[in-house]
């Protein structure tokens, strides 16, 4: 029997498999028609607006997008390089709580996590540093490093707020798209169901409706009877057939 596509597949594929219906319901002309534009026509009407506001949305995003990335990099090196040097500026030493309040495990609480918080984090690395917590750390160095951080938080910042309205559109339209395909593969069920009651065959209505049956799963190997795990098929255990060896 053949099988609608899941409503777990991608928006893609149940979209793509709503065209076909109706390109091949076009073709054969009749009830197959007449069913089929009257249960996706309108859908496919949403789908083609949804889909032309997400490629958009997708191109606007795409080169904010990298140039957000390449700013996050540029600030993860230069936290580090802060971090170097303040690390040698305090004499190198093997371990230093004060130099654990500035760096707490290192500089991955400032440079990890999503990057949207990020120039926070680096407002507070320098507000740290302005305090001038370390004794052994000169104040017009510790307030120098200050201002590189946050001089380079306000520009990672910036290219943050430009990339946030963009990425939240096409995050939104992708989950409009989702719903829309959601929408879509029970149409396709609905669909399948009034053809039935015309009496076509199943193998007539997946010539319309494409078939798409689901993946075989796949099963352990079958043991030959007497084998037991890790021992070779008609011998002993390792440890048995070396003490009687």
């Amino acid at each position: 029997m053949g099988e609608v596509i899941r409503r777990t597949a991608s928006p893609v594929d149940i979209i793509a498999d709503v065209r076909a219906t109706l390109t091949n319901a076009a073709a054969k002309g009749g009830v197959w028609k007449e069913l089929a534009e009257e249960r996706l026509s309108a859908l496919m009407g949403l789908v083609t607006d949804i889909e032309a506001r997400f490629e958009q949305a997708e191109a606007t995003l795409i080169p904010l997008a990298a140039a957000l990335d390449a700013k996050d990099v540029e600030s993860d090196r230069l936290l580090g390089r802060v971090s170097d040097e303040i690390w040698n500026e305090v004499g190198r030493p093997a371990s230093d709580p004060a130099l654990s309040i500035l760096f707490p495990g290192g500089i991955a609480y400032y440079a990890g996590g999503d990057v949207e918080g990020q120039p926070d984090r680096m407002d507070l690395l320098a507000e740290l540093l302005d305090a001038s917590l370390h004794p052994r750390l000169p104040a017009v160095q510790a307030k120098a490093h200050a201002k590189e951080v946050r001089a380079n938080a306000k520009v990672l910042r910036a290219a943050v707020d430009l990339a946030r309205p963009a990425r939240a559109r096409v995050e939104l339209l992708d989950r409009v798209r989702r719903a829309i395909a959601t929408s879509a593969q029970v149409e396709l069920s609905n669909l399948k169901r009034l053809y039935k009651v015309e009496r076509f065959s199943e193998a007539d209505i997946h010539a319309v409706i494409p078939d798409r049956p689901p993946a075989a799963r796949r099963t352990a190997p079958t043991a030959a009877p007497g084998d037991a795990p890790g021992v070779p098929s008609g011998g002993s255990p390792p440890a048995l057939a070396l003490a009687g060896a």
